[in-house]
C-alpha cells in the first residue's frame, strides 16, 4: 500500500513538475519569441551639423545646445508580429525667447538619408504650432471656455499651416497648391524674437476651433437659449483674440451641438483679418486667405503649363 502510495506521489509530482516545466516554456518562448522577432533600425545622421543654417536661422547664433544622447524606443508591430526597435540620438537646444525666458527645443535625427533638413523643418514647424496653441490656451481659450454651458472635454483649437489641396474646378488652387508647397517656416521665422499677436500677420497658419457642445434640455426653447448664449460666447472669445492680434486674426470655428441621439445641429465662423468672413468656411475663404499672405491670383493661374 506504501509503496502505491508513493507512486501515485511519485506521479503527481511529476505531473506538477511537467506542468511547471510547460509554462516556463510557454514563457520563455514568449519572451524569446518577441526577441526572435526584433527588427532593429538605426540613424546616425549628425543633424546640428548637417542642419546648421536651419537651426541657425531659427534661433540666432547665441543658442546653446547639449550632447547628443542616445535613445531607444519600442514598439511592437501587430500587423507583422515583430518588435521595432529604433535607435537614434536627441539633442535639446536652449534659447531665450522674446520675453528673456530660456525656452528648449528639442530634436532627433529619426530621418531617413538625405532627408535631414525636410525632417527639421517638419520638426520645427510642430514646435511652432505647439508653442503658439499653447499661448491660446492658456491666455484666450482656457478662460472662455469654462464658462460655455455644455462643451465636452474632445474640444480642441489647433494653429496650423494652411491646408495643401488642388482642385481641377477651380484653376486658381493650383497655383495655392505650388505656393504653399514651396513655403518653408525655417526660413522666415526667428523664434528669439517670436511674438504671439502677430503669428497670423507674419506666417501662413490658421486657428481652427472645434467645440463639441451637448444640449442640456430637451425642449426646443431651451435649445434655442443655449445656441445663442453658445454663439455668443464663441464670437466674444473670437472678438477678444482679434483685438489682440491688432485685427490680424485668421481663424475658424466650427461648433457641433449634440443631443441624446448625437449631432443636432451646428454651425460655423470664418475670420479673415480679424473680421468675419461672409458664408463662412469653404474654398472662396480659403482663396481670400491664401491672397492675404501669398498676394493677390488674379490671373496667375493663366500662365500654368495646361491650364
Amino acid at each position: 500500500m506504501k509503496g502505491i502510495l508513493g507512486g501515485r506521489r511519485k506521479a503527481v509530482l511529476l505531473i506538477f513538475f511537467l506542468i511547471s516545466v510547460l509554462l516556463q516554456g510557454c514563457t520563455q518562448g514568449h519572451v524569446f519569441g518577441h526577441a526572435l522577432r526584433e527588427k532593429e533600425r538605426s540613424y546616425g545622421a549628425d543633424m546640428p551639423e548637417l542642419c546648421r543654417r536651419e537651426l541657425k536661422d531659427c534661433f540666432g547664433v547665441e543658442y546653446v545646445l547639449s550632447e547628443g544622447e542616445e535613445k531607444e524606443s519600442r514598439f511592437w508591430d501587430e500587423k507583422n508580429n515583430e518588435e521595432l526597435v529604433t535607435h537614434y540620438t536627441e539633442w535639446v537646444l536652449a534659447y531665450k525667447d522674446a520675453e528673456g525666458r530660456e525656452r528648449l527645443f528639442v530634436f532627433d535625427n529619426r530621418c531617413g538619408e538625405g532627408q535631414e533638413e525636410e525632417y527639421i523643418e517638419k520638426t520645427v514647424e510642430q514646435y511652432f504650432s505647439r508653442l503658439a496653441e499653447d499661448y491660446y490656451m492658456q491666455n484666450f481659450w482656457n478662460e472662455a471656455t469654462a464658462h460655455m454651458t455644455g462643451l465636452e472635454e474632445d474640444s480642441i483649437m489647433y494653429i496650423k499651416e494652411y491646408g495643401l489641396f488642388s482642385y481641377p474646378d477651380v484653376p486658381e488652387t493650383a497655383v495655392m497648391f505650388q505656393e504653399r508647397l514651396n513655403y518653408s517656416l525655417t526660413g522666415d521665422i526667428y523664434f528669439p524674437q517670436l511674438r504671439y499677436d502677430g503669428i497670423f500677420r507674419d506666417f501662413p497658419y490658421i486657428m481652427d476651433m472645434y467645440l463639441y457642445i451637448m444640449y442640456e434640455g430637451e425642449d426646443d426653447a431651451g435649445k434655442t437659449v443655449q445656441r445663442q448664449d453658445t454663439e455668443r460666447k464663441v464670437r466674444e472669445l473670437i472678438d477678444e483674440m482679434a483685438r489682440y492680434t491688432g485685427g490680424t486674426l485668421n481663424a475658424r470655428a466650427h461648433v457641433i451641438m449634440k443631443d441624446g441621439d448625437g449631432y443636432a445641429d451646428g454651425f460655423s465662423l470664418a475670420v479673415l483679418n480679424g473680421e468675419y468672413y461672409p458664408g463662412g468656411p469653404g474654398t472662396e475663404y480659403e482663396i481670400a486667405l491664401h491672397e492675404n499672405y501669398f498676394g493677390s491670383l488674379e490671373g496667375v493661374w493663366k500662365f500654368i503649363p495646361g491650364m
